[in-house]
């Protein structure tokens, strides 16, 4: 799946309407409706990170070696805002350190 295949199938299993992302993420509804069609392709750093916070996910769900179904077990209501960025950004960094090869 590419990224806006990716981007509508959550929208859609989270049951939010292209509108109703938009306000959540504060990216713009006609953005996001170009990603999903495919018509815009590779998004900033910047929109995936929002889209991703929205919709409950790491950065790393839209990664093109991920399967569509691996939605962030790691998210934890206890957690602060913050703790989760930090959580989820330990996990890009183990992600990337294991393509570099560093780990295994």
């Amino acid at each position: 799946m590419d990224f806006g295949e990716k981007l509508r199938h959550l929208r859609e299993k989270k049951g939010l309407g292209v509108n109703q992302l938009a306000l959540k993420s504060a990216v713009n509804a006609s953005n996001i409706s170009r990603l999903e069609k495919g018509e815009r392709k590779d998004p900033t750093f910047e929109t995936v990170k929002k889209l991703s916070k929205a919709l409950g996910v790491s950065i790393s769900y839209f990664d093109d070696e991920q399967e569509p179904d691996t939605v962030a077990a790691h998210v934890n209501p206890d957690l602060t805002e913050e703790e989760q960025e930090n959580v989820d950004n330990y996990i890009d960094f183990i992600i990337s350190q294991r393509k570099e090869g560093k780990i295994k």
